[in-house]
């Protein structure tokens, strides 16, 4: 995930694995299913001796990578660094919203800190000796 502040409405800056499951949208699970099928047919063409078996453990590592994809784009949109407006009607917006800095345009930026405070707190240098 980036270290900057997010661009959208966060709706929850850390949400659990219910969460992220919960508020997966079908867009999420075609590409899960189309992750996996092409492993499937991946390990199909190049398994000739054994074609089912390789064709099995491809469908395994592509579920697994599909799991893991639809899980890191959902978790994403929760926290606000991708668009979830459907997340934001559906969840609603979490009370305590970072505030966003006015980046100037592509040619002229403003020099600022990439974190807000509530994102990346300062550090505490008084804990250490």
């Amino acid at each position: 995930m980036p270290f900057g502040d997010p661009k959208f409405t966060v709706v929850n800056p850390s949400p659990d694995v219910d969460m992220v499951l919960k508020s997966l949208r079908f867009s999420d699970w075609l590409s899960a299913a189309a992750l996996s099928g092409g492993s499937w047919a991946y390990g199909y063409m190049f398994g000739k001796p054994t074609r089912m078996a390789c064709a099995n453990t491809g469908l395994m590592i592509g579920m697994t990578a599909a799991s893991m994809l639809v899980a890191q784009n959902s978790r994403a949109r929760l926290r606000g660094y991708r668009e979830n407006a459907k997340e934001v009607k559906m969840h609603g917006a979490w009370p305590v919203q970072p505030e966003l800095k006015q980046m100037g345009t592509i040619r002229n930026p403003i020099a600022t800190g990439t974190a807000s405070p509530l994102i990346k707190p300062p550090l505490n240098w008084k804990n250490y000796d």
